[in-house]
């Protein structure tokens, strides 16, 4: 077994006035130095999230 190392940059944006307007869920979360992500809501369409 090797010992790589895998490092991962998220950058989690501001939802803009359209997602706000159709209540879209935020699916990833920080708690400090880690990234927490949400499943979809189960009636989200692929590309669309409410």
């Amino acid at each position: 077994m090797s010992d790589s190392k895998v490092i991962v940059a998220v950058r989690v944006r501001p939802m803009n006035r359209r997602e706000m307007d159709l209540n879209t869920k935020c699916i990833v979360e920080m708690e400090g130095n880690q990234t927490v992500l949400q499943p979809p809501p189960v009636n989200a369409k692929q590309g669309e999230n409410r």
